[in-house]
């Protein structure tokens, strides 16, 4: 693959009109929503969408029993990194191997999801099939691998549950759905497309879907008895009010402002942003208050041969998160159950008594420890959640400020993050002129809107273009047009080219439509017997960027197109038509001359070849 684009532009077109767009009719549309914390699936027929059925997955472990609808993000692989369990039986199988200290050649990873995102933000390493994720030991393996094993579970469990419910399903009736984060990029989205590839499911029957999207589309389907606050929310979702959408999971949380056109379509009018300010933000933060007290040489020592305590600690708090506040002691007090192999080990290595250590911190009078139980007092345990809250409400308020969304007074809250009081509470103090919404099942409006997105995900009708894109090709020097430092001369043919020009597609801010063809570009080859156009993909921030090496354009991947009927040499015309209406990028291309479809596909990932 050159890294040149060994292509021209000639000439630009005005987008198509909307289409409708639907998945063809399969029996089933099941939906697996990967979340950093907890995952799980959920489906129903085409004969009744609406009727959608959701497992329960069950835990028991020394400190907490729990019953849910999603299943903890966890994988466990033995030491020739074969799969043996997913979710709260790879908890459970784990543990027991650790306490019979038969851990460490196990690989357990938790909460990997994240690495996407971390990769998108640093921009330091490029996405691939190759990158690594690391388990709770530090070993690393393809994350790719770690994401498919998760994803073949629920896919094989989904089907054996049907089967165990007296319906057999087979692979070919059914329509896959794959949740991701708004705020992903396109490799990403890609690299999950792969995932579930290696998974055993056809990339044919695969559509991914926008977390915050599909919240919103299973809440504009509820009743008002639904939502707290019962019939306070009546005329939320009628045609012509908007609404911001406040997706908040474990890793991301997710905004985007919608507004409810004639039919029920979903109109994005601000595009989807936000961070990574969810609820693993608040284990970090209860984390960094333990490493502050016992310190971070004793905190790795303890979880590498104390595993079992050490998660089970972390599933208390977890515990902890999800409870109301009216649940918690009277007295103002969080208790948290903690093993006595703790504080045993604190004092055998450290030579300190925990509760002496504890009051020459800033902790002293917020923390006390009562035999098996480590007492927080109230605002210690709320102080662990300000971080996040802070960033949702700043976000909140950047989002309504933009003159695109004026007018927008409510303000919708889901994902399991959301289920938090004491983030409600935060919300509704910072926005009092906003009726914020919450539905009763907000951790798995996602999921279960995930299922209705995937038996028709024209109910998206339009979003809003989170940058400039476009292609990077060359053209003929034209002194009058081009930068005299940017002529170059070609080493084949002679003529003096300019390179690195951004072939502009889409500009940031853009109202992108389903089904649109957001400008049908020309591009013809450099040489004569050029059988493959290789060009680079770039974004931007800017509106009109020039070349792609001004400050703010990033390489996005390539797109390839196969032009290898050279009949016509320099003069072949090769149109290409993207779409960017929907969750991913699309492409198509012809050859003008012939009328012939040209296969062309992108490639976000790095290691495409």
């Amino acid at each position: 693959m050159s890294s040149k684009p060994g292509t021209q532009s000639r000439g630009n077109n005005r987008p198509v009109a909307v289409s409708d767009s639907r998945t063809d009719c399969k029996l089933f549309v099941c939906a697996i929503d990967f979340g950093t914390t907890y995952s799980g699936y959920a489906s129903s027929t085409r004969h009744d969408v609406g009727d959608i059925f959701c497992p329960n997955w069950n835990s028991a472990s020394t400190c907490t029993t729990l019953i849910s609808h999603k299943a903890p993000t966890t994988v466990l692989l033995d030491a020739k990194k074969n799969f043996i369990a997913f979710g709260f039986d790879a908890e459970t199988k784990f543990l027991e191997f650790a306490e019979e200290e038969e851990a460490n050649n196990l690989y357990y990873f938790r909460r990997f999801k994240m690495i996407l995102y971390d990769k998108l933000r640093d921009g330091k390493e490029r996405l691939s099939t190759k990158t690594t994720v690391a388990d709770i030991y530090g070993k690393e393996l393809p994350a790719v691998d770690i994401f498919s094993h998760a994803i073949k579970y629920l896919k094989d469990h989904m089907i054996n549950e049907h089967k165990n419910r007296g319906t057999t399903i087979v692979d070919s009736d059914i329509n896959w759905v794959l949740t991701v984060p708004a705020i992903w990029d396109d490799p990403a989205k890609q690299f999950m497309r792969k995932a579930a590839e290696k998974a055993g499911i056809d990339s044919n029957r695969l559509v991914i879907a926008l977390e915050p999207e599909a919240a919103s589309i299973f809440c504009k389907e509820l009743p008002v008895e639904k939502f707290e606050g019962g019939s306070d929310n009546i005329n939320v979702f009628s045609p012509g009010q908007r609404y911001l959408v406040l997706d908040a999971g474990g890793g991301t949380i997710d905004m985007t402002v919608h507004e409810v056109k004639d039919g029920g379509k979903l109109h994005e009018l601000s595009r989807a942003s936000g961070g990574d300010w969810g609820g693993v933000l608040v284990d970090k933060n209860f984390k960094q208050m333990l490493i502050d007290i016992v310190g971070e040489e004793f905190m790795e020592t303890f979880c590498h041969f104390n595993t079992a305590d050490y998660i089970d600690l972390f599933r208390g708090f977890e515990m902890k998160k999800r409870q109301k506040l009216d649940e918690k002691s009277q007295t103002g007090k969080m208790n948290l159950a903690i093993s006595a192999t703790f504080l045993e080990k604190y004092g055998e290595q450290i030579g300190l008594n925990i509760s002496q250590r504890t009051k020459e911190t800033r902790y002293g009078k917020l923390l006390k420890w009562a035999g098996d139980k480590m007492r927080m007092d109230k605002v210690l345990f709320q102080s662990f959640f300000n971080p996040s809250c802070e960033e949702i409400v700043s976000h909140v308020k950047k989002v309504l400020s933009e003159q695109k969304v004026k007018g927008t007074k409510i303000i919708l809250m889901v994902g399991g993050f959301s289920e938090s009081v004491i983030v409600q509470d935060a919300v509704r103090k910072a926005f009092p002129e906003c009726r914020v919404v919450v539905p009763h099942e907000a951790g798995l409006a996602v999921l279960k809107g995930a299922v209705l997105f995937g038996h028709d995900p024209s109910v998206v009708a339009s979003r809003v273009a989170k940058f400039t894109y476009g292609i990077e090709c060359s053209e003929l020097f034209d002194p009058k047009k081009h930068d005299s430092k940017r002529k170059t001369k070609d080493k084949k043919d002679g003529k003096l080219r300019c390179n690195c020009i951004f072939s502009k597609h889409v500009q940031t801010g853009d109202i992108l439509y389903l089904n649109e063809e957001q400008g049908k570009h020309s591009y013809y080859p450099i040489h004569a017997d050029q059988k493959a156009i290789s060009f680079p993909v770039y974004t931007s921030e800017a509106a009109n960027p020039t070349y792609t090496d001004e400050p703010g354009c990033k390489l996005l991947g390539t797109l390839k197109m196969d032009i290898s009927d050279i009949t016509g040499g320099l003069e072949r015309e090769f149109e290409a038509k993207l779409q960017f209406g929907g969750t991913e990028i699309n492409v198509s291309a012809r050859n003008v001359r012939t009328n012939k479809t040209a296969r062309a596909e992108f490639n976000f990932l790095s290691d495409e070849p």
